[in-house]
């Protein structure tokens, strides 16, 4: 690759290998002003490839070949979350309007992904747009989300959880006729409510069997880390609480604090939550169940007081009824 010498990184100081984030191939064409770097020979450390400015097309025409891997240095990694969002969420528009379901759910899931991995001020108002973009085709069809529930991910991962959460909200909104703002914020804390996840061990978030009574009590801590997540990104109150609240329950069974006092967007992410978990959370140890079978569970537990039976009486019609009917 000629004529790079000029522009060797160096293989030791802040262009070690650890300073230095590897990009999937698929991401390349959203990074406009993000440089990028290859690995060179070893002695010689990381190359710049792209500089700042520079479509990875145009980079590729000038060194007439793409390298199997390339990096951001870690310096950039908020610019490149920014501009992987952007375009993600373009890609998301036209994905939409194209009304391929599957193709939809696996950019919202990459999109959530990539900001649950840390998260920032800066990379949760990416999902605020990506909110905006969802909403705003929900709004012209709402067959949008229909589609969308119907090809929900089987998938223990948090960010396919986060969407399908977000799908199902967004459908009981439509059914109970909640109005577009109400909606709007629903669908926001549905897809940020796992967000103190973040701070969990993968170890634990991806544990091939039950969690012990010590790890399950770490695992609860998420509701707090979530909150403080949402609070320094400057949230609205209700986003943030939805966090901290979703595993509470009206008889004060749940956690962290056993709260009886809960919010009304806590209490329908809470149910809607316990429900995709059932549905869709399958794990080596567990299989998911029917909804039928998860509905059944769900409402042995209305006997002991843990969700309101408004929430649950309207989410089951809205399963299966017309849009806007519930009373």
């Amino acid at each position: 690759m000629g004529g790079l010498a000029d522009n060797v990184a160096g293989g030791t100081g802040d262009c070690g290998t650890h300073n230095m984030i590897p990009v999937k191939n698929a991401h390349l064409k959203f990074y406009h002003q993000t440089p990028l770097y290859f690995k060179a020979s070893e002695g010689i450390g990381f190359v710049l490839y792209k500089h700042k400015d520079m479509t990875i097309a145009d980079a590729r025409i000038l060194h007439d070949r793409l390298p199997e891997t390339l990096y951001m240095h870690i310096k950039d990694k908020s610019l490149g979350l920014s501009e992987l969002q952007a375009g993600l969420n373009v890609q998301l528009k036209d994905d939409l309007q194209s009304s391929d379901p599957v193709q939809v759910k696996e950019t919202l899931i990459t999109l959530v992904s990539e900001t649950l991995k840390a998260p920032t001020a800066e990379s949760v108002q990416g999902a605020v747009a990506t909110m905006d973009v969802i909403f705003s085709e929900y709004l012209k069809n709402r067959h949008v989300i229909d589609r969308l529930v119907k090809v929900m991910e089987q998938d223990y991962t948090t960010a396919a959880h986060s969407v399908n959460v977000m799908a199902l909200t967004l459908r009981f909104c439509s059914f109970i006729g909640k109005p577009e703002d109400e909606a709007h914020h629903l669908g926001l804390c549905a897809l940020l409510h796992d967000v103190g996840k973040e701070r969990i061990q993968k170890r634990l978030l991806q544990a091939p069997r039950r969690l012990d009574p010590l790890e399950f009590e770490i695992m609860k801590k998420h509701t707090i880390y979530g909150y403080e997540i949402l609070k320094k990104c400057h949230l609205d109150e209700d986003i943030c609480l939805c966090a901290l609240k979703h595993h509470e329950r009206v008889d004060g069974s749940g956690y962290p604090k056993g709260d009886t006092d809960i919010p009304e967007s806590s209490q329908i992410i809470g149910f809607i939550d316990c429900y995709e978990a059932l549905t869709c959370n399958e794990r080596p140890y567990r299989s998911a169940v029917s909804p039928f079978d998860a509905l059944s569970r769900i409402k042995s537990e209305l006997f002991f007081g843990n969700f309101g039976k408004n929430i649950y009486r309207e989410f089951v019609h809205s399963l299966g009824g017309s849009r806007g009917t519930a009373k």
